[in-house]
């Protein structure tokens, strides 16, 4: 039973840990799982309905994510990172009005190409930061995201994008974007390809703009 006024809690290297149970109850601001090497499923997040930030780093066995519509009106932070065996979002990700920063990948390597990101125009309202991780065999990248429409800061890992598309190029309203270990990608194709309002532009750690 956790305490009713505990507003933060993180849970590390727990190996025996596989599923969190689905009825937790509680007005929980900040959850943190990592390293639970075994966990296969989070359901728990259901009635944490005050719930604000959310952050899962890897988890290699993690299957599935609760739905989190439940958060639509108190998530600001989601980071799903390095969970590889996940195949999808977790769903109503995309009714979550209050979210700023959203971090996730990668996912499972079978995929041929970066989860769909359905909905996430819904998002553009509100969502600034956003960060996307992939493999070197995706190709491209989600182009959902073009419809972010107050997104100021993208950062790009690990994709095998050749070339940057013209939706990216035309999208506005960025003003910092970041690109590490894209392998196809130099100077010149990132400089070429960038949003042109960008005023910082960064290949792994050298800024190549502003």
């Amino acid at each position: 039973m956790l305490s009713p006024v505990l507003e933060k809690l993180e849970i590390h290297n727990c190996p025996k840990i596989i599923l969190l149970d689905e009825s937790l109850q509680h007005p929980l601001k900040h959850l943190t799982i990592m390293f639970c090497e075994n966990l296969e499923s989070v359901g728990s997040i259901q009635g944490l309905t005050s719930l604000q930030s959310l952050f899962i780093f890897e988890c290699p066995s993690l299957l599935e994510i609760g739905d989190l519509h439940n958060q639509r009106c108190s998530l600001k932070n989601l980071t799903v990172k390095d969970c590889d065996k996940l195949t999808c979002l977790p769903g109503g990700f995309d009714c979550l009005v209050l979210l700023n920063d959203l971090y996730i990948g990668r996912f499972s390597k079978e995929l041929h190409s970066f989860p769909s990101l359905s909905g996430i125009e819904k998002l553009g309202n509100h969502l600034n930061s956003l960060w996307l991780k992939g493999w070197e065999h995706w190709e491209s990248l989600p182009e959902e995201i073009k419809h972010l429409n107050t997104l100021r800061d993208l950062w790009i890992e690990g994709f095998g994008v050749r070339e940057l598309p013209m939706w990216l190029t035309n999208m506005s309203s960025i003003r910092e974007i970041r690109f590490y270990d894209c392998m196809e990608l130099d100077e010149e194709s990132i400089l070429k390809g960038a949003p042109r309002e960008a005023t910082r532009v960064v290949l792994n750690g050298k800024q190549i703009r502003g």
